[in-house]
């Protein structure tokens, strides 16, 4: 490591996940004291950057390590990789290699605000960075001498350069880029013991190997070449980056990609996501359109679609209101590029026309205020928002439209090189798959977005919220026109995100090894995890219907100790009253407990193997509820006051039926009517099951979750 002024961080850790100890060197803190950031903020983007780089391969030691790093959408994901490069040249380690985008247009805008971040061009023409862009493997001599210069202790420290290679995630340009690494032996470089930290940003895309579900066909161009890379260096860290971990969680454990630590980021304050818009703000922030209005606006529609001219006069006014920029409406309809073409030439007519009837005082103006600018102007001070008078915003809009940028940005217009935020105060942009994953729109108030869901694959509709950020300032002016499906999956994805990033966060603070948590998510049925080109771990994916009962005990366990289990927790909480809806001799008895209770002894459950993956479901499903619920609980019944069953097994299939009927004789109204509306419930049988091996005694559970508890859970099988 080379000498340098710098501040130590509290070296002691007993997680087993840290490997070493970094410390924050000069370009670290000229990094962040460039940046817009508080001191609050300051201090969670270096510690959190800090902890990352410490679980990576140290720069003195020789390991292979692939890490996983999560973040929420347009939360600052770009910062803190840029934070651990700076934290890898503070420390010594020379190369940094980063993979930024599938398409130009993201590899540009990455790598010019990497550039710009680390200051590569300093005043005087000394820089401690050489940033190098989609290099030739002809360029390997001078990479060399930039290598030599880090680890040469004779080199004074200003002469020193690290060197950062951004790559497209394409094989062509990654292929060059292993070429290179390669070469560098041939002018002096060490490559095995020269430390390297690979950084991807948008991880889950491209990336994986998409053809695991072809067992003849060859493995995907890209990931091969990430793989012949990875190859081609020595002791080196690959670092995913991503907002949607669901991809490479779910790829084989055997994979080279597979992670072996995950650290979960935590954003800064101001940041709204889809707790904010789609949970606290969602009547002021969602705007669902019909399945009429979708089916319109994307069936090749002849003229602006009634909703379209609602979400521009929201972005006009609101544009007005603010004063300034850059602000931004972002037009997604669909990922065909006709549509973009389409949608363009209606906002351009709208700006067009609208501006020309506000400056001309008539009737028509007076439609166009009562039609859409009033009813938006109520909408924004009915949201919470402290609007000026309509009439002062009127007399300013139609300026506003002339400042404003619209752009195309799809694969069959030029790279969006003049998209220069600051160029203009106001832009509306139109596209689909290129305004997606990874692209900022800065400024972004005002969306409309009639795409529909496509093949449900979660990861995929949440990139495609560009509206998330720190947007705390203006967050009740936003506005989205969104499908009413789309919006679904964007609810949904708030508690399968929190759920998936709470269990992420408890792997990362004991420090498992990520090859050894079983995967879990929760997530509806309906829905998909990611692409199923990428999947290559089994897992169970059901759902727990709400006021049904389901049956956790199907199959004979001969030696089972769940009768001790359920001793344990009587005596710890019983003896429990007797059910006084059961006018029986030989009653049920019932009793109201923490759901952590039920949690536990589902924790503790001993089934057969057949029945243990729903077990689980729905301990994981009752614990995510209890997470959001503290106060939570159950009601346990024991069965015929826990005295035996006998039960015998269907002879064809095996499962027992727990449950007792209902008596036809009248009285007893059978066991599926013991419950309450709203509590779950938790039916326990002891039995003695007449196995064809002889009797088995054991216990039986049923489970009821009122509606409003109900999910589904992914889980490894």
């Amino acid at each position: 490591m080379t000498e340098q002024h710098v501040q130590i961080v509290d070296s002691e850790s007993k997680n087993p996940a840290v490997l070493w100890n970094p410390v924050v060197g000069s370009e670290t803190l000229r990094l962040l004291d460039a940046s817009d950031l508080d001191e609050d903020g300051d201090k969670l983007v270096r510690t959190q950057s800090v902890e990352v780089l410490s679980r990576c391969a140290g720069p003195m030691t020789s390991q292979k390590r692939t890490g996983l790093v999560v973040g929420y959408v347009q939360s600052g994901k770009t910062l803190s990789f840029t934070t651990v490069i700076s934290l890898a040249r503070d420390n010594g380690i020379p190369l940094i290699i980063l993979l930024a985008g599938t398409k130009q247009n993201l590899h540009e805008q990455t790598s010019n605000r990497l550039s710009n971040d680390l200051q590569v061009e300093r005043a005087g023409g000394l820089s401690p960075w050489a940033l190098l862009e989609n290099p030739l493997a002809g360029q390997a001599s001078t990479v060399a001498q930039y290598i030599q210069s880090m680890t040469d202790q004779g080199v004074p420290d200003q002469f020193r350069r690290a060197v950062v290679i951004t790559v497209m995630k394409n094989p062509a340009r990654l292929r060059r880029v292993t070429q290179l690494v390669r070469d560098l032996a041939q002018y002096g470089v060490d490559v095995a013991s020269t430390p390297v930290l690979v950084v991807d940003d948008e991880a889950d895309q491209a990336g994986l190997n998409a053809a695991v579900q072809e067992d003849e066909k060859e493995a995907t161009a890209t990931y091969q070449a990430i793989v012949d890379l990875r190859t081609s260096l020595g002791s080196h860290t690959y670092l995913m980056y991503t907002a949607t971990p669901q991809a490479p969680l779910l790829i084989n454990l055997a994979d080279v990609l597979s992670p072996d630590f995950v650290y979960v980021l935590t954003p800064g304050a101001g940041y709204t996501g889809g707790q904010y818009f789609f949970k606290d703000h969602e009547k002021t922030f969602v705007r669902r359109l019909s399945t009429s209005a979708v089916t319109t606006a994307l069936t090749s529609p002849s003229e602006p679609p009634e909703e379209l001219k609602k979400a521009l006069a929201s972005y006009l006014l609101v544009l007005a209101q603010r004063g300034g920029g850059p602000m931004s409406m972002l037009v997604h309809p669909s990922h065909t590029t006709d549509l973009h073409e389409t949608y363009g030439g209606f906002v351009n007519s709208l700006c067009a026309s609208w501006k020309a009837l506000l400056q001309d005082p008539g009737a028509d103006r007076d439609e166009l205020v009562a039609g859409y600018l009033k009813p938006a102007h109520e909408d924004l001070v009915a949201g919470g928002v402290d609007m000026q008078p309509l009439d002062g915003l009127l007399s300013s809009v139609p300026f506003w439209i002339g400042s404003t940028q619209v752009r195309v940005v799809n694969s069959g217009t030029p790279a969006d090189s003049d998209i220069k935020w600051n160029a203009a105060p106001s832009w509306i942009l139109i596209g689909g798959n290129k305004l997606d994953r990874g692209f900022t729109v800065e400024g972004l108030c005002t969306t409309f977005m009639p795409r529909r869901i496509g093949a449900g694959q979660v990861d995929s509709v949440q990139q495609r919220a560009r509206f998330f950020g720190y947007k705390a300032s203006y967050g009740l002016m936003c506005r989205a026109w969104i499908n009413g499906a789309t919006a679904g999956v964007f609810e949904h994805y708030v508690e399968h995100e929190q759920v998936l990033r709470n269990e992420l966060r408890g792997v990362a603070d004991e420090g498992i090894d990520l090859h050894t948590w079983k995967r879990r998510m929760l997530l509806e049925s309906a829905y998909k995890p990611t692409r199923k080109a990428v999947v290559d771990i089994p897992y169970f994916h059901d759902r727990i219907k709400g006021d049904s009962w389901l049956s956790l005990t199907r199959y004979v366990h001969p030696g089972s100790k769940s009768l001790e289990v359920v001793t344990n927790l009587l005596n710890a909480r019983g003896p429990f009253p007797e059910d006084e809806r059961d006018p029986r001799g030989t009653q049920n008895e019932r009793g109201l407990v923490p759901i952590s209770d039920v949690l536990e002894l589902l924790a503790d459950w001993d089934g057969a193997p057949a029945d243990m993956a729903l077990v689980n479901q729905a301990a994981l499903l009752l614990g995510a509820r209890l997470d959001a619920d503290p106060w939570l609980e159950a009601e346990i019944y024991l069965m015929d006051g826990f005295a035996v069953r006998e039960r015998s097994p269907d002879k064809d299939s095996g499962v027992i039926t727990l449950q007792q009927g209902r008596n036809p004789k009248g009285g007893y109204a059978g066991d599926a009517t013991f419950f309450t509306d709203g509590i779950t419930a938790l039916q326990v049988h002891k039995l003695l099951v007449k196995a064809s091996s002889g009797p088995v005694e054991m216990v039986g559970l049923n489970l009821r979750v009122p509606q409003s508890l109900s999910g589904a859970f992914l889980l490894q099988a």
